[in-house]
Formats: structure tokens, C-alpha cells, sequence
């Protein structure tokens, strides 16, 4: 659809844009800004409808361009929910799964925070094109975020708390997006909410966004979860740990190789071995960790263990280490 066309169609639709031109919102000085501009429902209409994308793609182009973003993110938000009805003529039923989609597809291009909880929720939609498309959606309004906009936390807030979601889907999803975005922007709600929640997968998903961030400032909060009453998060803590530059985590690492859990000392043993790789030789921790990595072979009977302490040994590029892993090796 042109923008002539466009034109042509706004006479007698919206009396509140001041005339039949295209180019007034009805919040121009001119007017006095007193007629709020409100969506034309016969365009919404149009965006959830037409099968043509470069269709869709020029109602938004115009929705931006009169500078209604905002009025427009508001009623696709009111589409998207699984129960939401039509307003729009005498139909009242509920909205279909093609429509809902093109909201969402709508709202990745328009939309900004106020999206963020809407789409988030329709992570765990029962339907698989709403998932998928709700995905795609955070990406992109995830992408555009603005450091300096106070908008921005809050909407890092909704997002997170996805993590507590009962969907696994959805829980994913988040923590890959979250894990992909500045450290800046998502560090503190990790460090001071998504640590503490209630629910232990909420706990370790946030570990594991941690691990994928790498920011050392994690360091302390990750070491203090080892202490964890699940297992799950304890071995992903120490999993997280291991991708940190952090030698003090060297012996509360340690501590986990006596966890009751095997998943827990496998990892815990794996984030050593991955600390150690990064030390040199003549620190003066590196030789009695070494050590203790290797007499885990001689106390820990369970198979994951001592295949992550070969592994482990094996990944450290030192003489001591070559050696013990010649000798556990050759079974002396």
C-alpha cells in the first residue's frame, strides 16, 4: 500500500489527526496538542490481516512516521494474550493464531519495554508459532535497548524474571538473550534477584547466564551459591566459575570436591582444571591443586569424576601436568 494511498484513506477515519493530511499527528503545536492521537482500528486491523509483508511493512513505516508508535504498541499488546477478544466491529470472538503472530511481528519492530513482560509471558504460549515469534521479538527490542533510557531496567527486570517461569522453554530462552546482552545492562538483576529467587531453577538458569557474561564481578555471589541446598545449582555455580578469570575461587572449588553430589564434584573439577589452565606454574597455588586434582582419582570412585579430572589434566598446558596425566594413564 502507498502512501498515497494512505493518504486517501485517513479522510472521515480520523477526525482527531485535524483534516485529511497525512502528515499531522493531532499533537502538533499548531493544534495546541490537545486531541490526543489515538490508533486508527481499521489499520490495526489491516496489520494483523494482510498476508502481504511489504504491506505490513509500510503500515508500520507510516505508524512511525506520524510518530504514533506508542498508541499502536499499545492496542498490538491487547491482541497478543491468548483470551484477548476483538473491539473492532460487531465481532467479539477471540483473535486467531495468524493474527496474534502478526502483532507479535509487529511488535518487534515498533515496540520497546513496554513490550517486554507481554512477550515474555507468550514464551510458554501453548501454541508453537507464538513461542517462536515472541523469541524473535525479544531479540529484536532486546538489540535496540538504550543504556541511558530509565525504561531500560525495569524492562531487564520483566525479562529476568522469566527465569522463574515453569516453562523450560521459555527459561532458556531468556537466559541465552540475557546472556547475549551487555553485562552492564543485566549484572545487577542477575547478582541481586535472580540469585535469590525462591525457585531453584530460577537460580540456575541466572548461573548459568553468569558463566556465559565471563564478567569477574560475579566472582563473590557465585561462590557463595556453591553453598546451594540443590545440587543443580551448585554444580551450575561452579560450572560459571570456572569460565571466570578467578583464582580465589580455587579453594572454595576445592571444598565441592567432597560434595555428596557426583554431577557437583564432576563440575567442581572441571572449573579447577579450567582455573589452573589459566596460572602459571610457579603460583603458589597451582601445584597443591594440581595434586588434589589427581588424588581424586585415588578416592573418587564415581565415572564422570575421573573422566573430568583426565580431562581436566589434560587441558593444562604445564610439564607437572603432563606428567600426572602420563601416570594416571599408565595406571602408576
Amino acid at each position: 500500500m502507498s502512501d498515497t494511498a494512505y493518504s486517501s484513506s485517513l479522510t472521515g477515519q480520523e477526525p482527531s489527526l485535524g483534516g485529511d493530511s497525512p502528515t499531522m499527528s493531532g499533537m502538533e503545536p499548531l493544534l495546541g496538542g490537545a486531541r490526543r492521537a489515538e490508533a486508527d482500528l481499521s489499520r490495526i486491523e489491516a496489520l494483523l490481516n494482510t498476508p502481504s509483508a511489504r504491506e505490513r511493512a509500510e503500515i508500520i513505516d507510516y505508524v512511525s512516521r506520524m510518530g504514533q508508535t506508542g498508541v499502536y504498541v499499545r492496542e498490538l499488546i491487547q491482541v497478543i494474550p491468548l483470551h484477548a477478544r476483538h473491539k473492532i466491529g460487531n465481532w467479539r470472538g477471540t483473535f486467531t493464531l495468524g493474527q496474534r503472530c502478526a502483532a507479535i511481528d509487529a511488535l518487534a519492530v515498533l515496540g520497546g519495554a513496554e513490550s517486554i513482560p507481554i512477550l515474555v509471558d507468550v514464551l510458554a504460549d501453548s501454541t508453537y508459532q507464538v513461542r517462536q515469534a515472541a523469541e524473535r521479538a525479544l531479540i529484536s527490542i532486546t538489540s535496540r535497548f538504550d543504556t541511558a533510557d530509565p525504561q531500560t531496567r525495569p524492562a531487564i527486570a520483566a525479562l529476568s524474571a522469566g527465569l522463574r517461569s515453569f516453562s523450560l522453554g521459555a527459561r532458556k530462552v531468556v537466559a541465552r538473550i540475557l546472556s547475549e546482552m551487555p553485562a552492564d545492562l543485566v549484572l545487577g538483576q542477575l547478582l541481586f534477584d535472580s540469585l535469590s529467587a525462591e525457585e531453584w531453577w530460577a537460580r540456575r538458569e541466572a548461573t548459568w547466564v553468569l558463566g556465559r557474561l565471563g564478567d569477574r564481578r560475579a566472582t563473590m555471589r557465585l561462590i557463595a551459591i556453591l553453598q546451594d541446598t540443590e545440587e543443580v545449582v551448585r554444580a551450575s555455580a561452579a560450572w560459571a566459575l570456572g569460565r571466570l578469570n578467578a583464582p580465589v575461587a580455587i579453594q572454595p572449588l576445592a571444598k565441592l570436591l567432597e560434595d555428596r553430589d557426583e554431577a557437583v564434584r564432576a563440575a567442581a573439577v572441571e572449573a579447577l582444571g579450567a582455573q589452573l589452565a589459566r596460572l602459571p606454574n610457579t603460583d603458589d597455588q597451582f601445584r597443591p591443586t594440581l595434586d588434589r586434582l589427581v588424588n581424586v582419582l585415588a578416592t573418587d570412585h564415581d565415572p564422570s569424576v575421573r573422566t573430568a579430572v583426565i580431562d581436566a589434566l589434560a587441558a593444562i598446558d604445564a610439564p607437572e601436568a603432563k606428567i600426572a596425566l602420563h601416570e594416571v594413564l599408565n595406571g602408576r
